[in-house]
C-alpha cells in the first residue's frame, strides 16, 4: 500500500507485519480475550482429509483497502458477540489512524473458550 507524502516528492510504504503487530496489540487489549489462536483449515486432497495451519491474523487487499480476519480465543464468561465487535471497532480504528489504510472489513473468529 502506498501513500504519497505532501509535503515531500516520495512515497510511504506499510508492510503487512506492521498492520499485523496493530492488530495484534488492539485485539490483546479488550477484555475478555484470552489470545490470538492459530486456525486450522481443512483441504480435501483426493480421499484424504489433511489439516493445514495458516495465520491467525489474515490481512488482505482489496480495491486498495484492507480486509482483516482474526481468530481469537476468549475467557470462560466472556460475552462472545460484544468481545467480536469490540475486536472489529478497535481493530478498524487502529490500523486507519496509525497507517491511513482503510478498512473495509474484519472477520472475527472465536475458535474456543480458553479454560485454564
Amino acid at each position: 500500500m502506498m501513500f504519497k507524502n505532501e509535503k515531500v516528492d516520495g512515497q510511504l510504504k506499510v508492510s503487512k507485519d506492521v498492520i499485523f503487530t496493530i492488530t495484534k496489540n488492539a485485539v490483546l487489549d479488550i477484555d475478555g480475550v484470552c489470545s490470538i489462536a492459530n486456525a486450522k483449515k481443512k483441504m480435501l486432497k483426493g480421499m484424504f482429509v489433511s489439516n493445514t495451519d495458516f495465520d491467525s491474523i489474515n490481512i488482505d487487499f482489496v480495491n486498495d483497502t484492507a480486509v482483516i480476519s482474526v481468530f481469537l480465543l476468549v475467557d470462560p464468561g466472556a460475552k462472545v458477540k460484544s468481545v467480536a465487535e469490540q475486536v472489529q471497532n478497535r481493530v478498524k480504528n487502529e490500523v486507519q489512524s496509525m497507517t491511513g489504510i482503510t478498512v473495509s472489513k474484519v472477520n472475527v473468529t472465536i475458535s474456543d473458550v480458553k479454560y485454564n
